[in-house]
């Protein structure tokens, strides 16, 4: 004769087979679970089960013909047992706050009621030193903060799915510089976040071409149900990092950088290096720093010189200094026709 404790074993088992909402599950399935784990039950005993158990746990169901479909609901409070510690905790804190862009949508509502139970355990884990560590630490982002543009989420979502099944997707987009959005037909290869921009990488059409398509520049997006045609030994990894596509290339490939620093504005470069064969040397004379360095010709190596204003100078190559030298001359002269005006003002 079965005992409370056997009960208990049970029904406990049995919350455990439950999925969170969207998900379900019916009592047929859910029997066979059961008895694949040794319980010997019946589908009248899991009945009474799960009726007795949604008075106590937030567990609902849906008709669906004559059988019933059973879930927890999707704000249900993580049940954990033994309960959630503070380290655990932590971690999932930490994955909410600078994770949750990497996440799909669909895994971020999963995980939402763990989000809140370790805030909850946090909070009230005040005398464990751990639990103050999210006040301690910050990541941030060098340069102004630009807030991200808003992403329609059903876009976002028809995009990871696309993503996750490997399925085309047809797209409206709005080019940068377009007036008119456009029809497209898109193979998903990856998806990249950079400062805050969501790209989706994808070829179009029949073209091999990879292109970059800014997610909140889509106003429409649809799944289809033919699979995504994959390029020979692409991995995004790869292309995100040897070909750095995202520093916005010119057509130099690669040059050797040489530019001269003042005395301490190079410091930096000795703990983080601009490249593998980098060579830094302080110049006898004045004490500035002259780098020389392989590197990418880039625009955002430009942009990058031209965050140390006068502190830089470039020498060679003689390409890169002479357009360095011909900008100075332009934002010069702004400068001087500023100065003009004003007086005349």
């Amino acid at each position: 004769m079965p005992t409370a404790r056997d009960t208990v074993r049970r029904q406990w088992a049995l919350l455990q087979e439950i999925p969170r909402a969207p998900g379900s599950i019916g009592t047929s399935a859910l029997l066979v679970r059961l008895r694949e784990q040794g319980y010997t039950v019946n589908v009248r005993t899991i009945q009474r089960d799960l009726n007795t158990l949604s008075t106590v746990f937030p567990l609902s169901s849906s008709e669906e013909g004559r059988a019933s479909r059973w879930f927890w609901s999707e704000a249900a409070k993580v049940v954990d047992v033994p309960g959630l510690d503070v380290p655990t905790a932590l971690a999932f804190q930490l994955a909410r706050e600078y994770l949750q862009p990497l996440l799909p949508q669909v895994v971020h509502r999963r995980l939402a009621g763990h989000f809140q139970r370790a805030e909850e355990c946090l909070r009230q884990e005040t005398t464990n030193q751990l639990s103050l560590w999210p006040d301690k630490v910050c990541v941030i982002s060098r340069g102004p903060a630009l807030r991200p543009p808003s992403i329609n989420a059903a876009v976002q979502m028809a995009v990871e799915q696309a993503l996750l099944h490997e399925r085309q997707i047809q797209l409206v987009y709005r080019s940068k510089h377009g007036d008119q959005p456009k029809r497209y037909v898109a193979h998903p290869c990856g998806l990249v976040i950079r400062d805050g921009v969501f790209y989706l990488i994808a070829t179009l059409r029949d073209y091999p071409n990879l292109r970059h398509l800014a997610l909140h520049r889509i106003s429409i997006a649809e799944v289809m149900r033919d699979r995504a045609k994959r390029l020979s030994g692409f991995t995004l990894k790869k292309y995100v990092a040897k070909e750095q596509l995202f520093s916005y290339p010119t057509q130099g490939g690669l040059i050797h950088l040489d530019v001269l620093f003042e005395a301490k504005t190079a410091i930096h470069l000795r703990e983080r290096p601009l490249a593998r064969n980098q060579r830094l040397t302080t110049m006898t004379k004045d004490g500035r720093t002259r780098l020389q360095a392989t590197v990418r010709d880039t625009h955002e190596l430009r942009w990058w010189l031209l965050g140390f204003g006068d502190k830089v100078k470039v020498l060679g190559p003689k390409s890169l200094r002479k357009e360095f030298a011909e900008m100075a001359r332009r934002m010069a002269a702004r400068y001087q026709d500023g100065q003009a005006r004003a007086k005349t003002v």
